[in-house]
C-alpha cells in the first residue's frame, strides 16, 4: 500500500515540496466508476481499473492545495494508479501496476 511515509518521500522528490506529516488529510472510499471524478481518473485508465475500486486521497494545503489521489485493488489493497492534482489541475500521473508514468 501507498502509505504517508511514501507520500512525504514522493513530494519531496517529485516537486520538491516538504510535507508535514500532521498537515496531511487523508480518506478512503470504496468508489465505483460512475462515481470516480474525471478530473481525477481519466476514461481511458477507467477502462484499466478494476469495478470497484478503493479510492485513497491525502490532501495537503500550504501555498498551494495538493490532493494526491491512489487507486487500490479493492480486494487486497495493492496500489493501482496515483495522480496528483495541484490547485485543481492535473500535474501527474502514474499508473503503478505496469510502471508507466505520464506527465500532464
Amino acid at each position: 500500500m501507498f502509505g504517508l511515509e511514501q507520500l512525504i518521500d514522493f513530494m519531496e522528490e517529485k516537486f520538491g515540496v516538504a510535507v508535514e506529516l500532521n498537515e496531511i488529510g487523508e480518506e478512503t472510499v470504496l468508489l465505483y466508476h460512475e462515481e470516480l471524478d474525471e478530473e481525477l481518473i481519466s476514461e481511458d485508465m477507467l477502462q484499466i481499473l478494476p469495478n470497484p475500486v478503493s479510492f485513497c486521497s491525502y490532501i495537503y494545503n500550504e501555498e498551494s492545495e495538493w490532493v494526491i489521489g491512489i487507486a487500490l485493488e479493492a480486494k487486497t489493497n495493492n496500489p493501482l494508479f496515483l495522480v496528483c492534482l495541484k490547485d485543481g489541475v492535473r500535474v501527474y500521473e502514474e499508473l503503478l501496476k505496469r510502471g508507466k508514468s505520464k506527465n500532464a
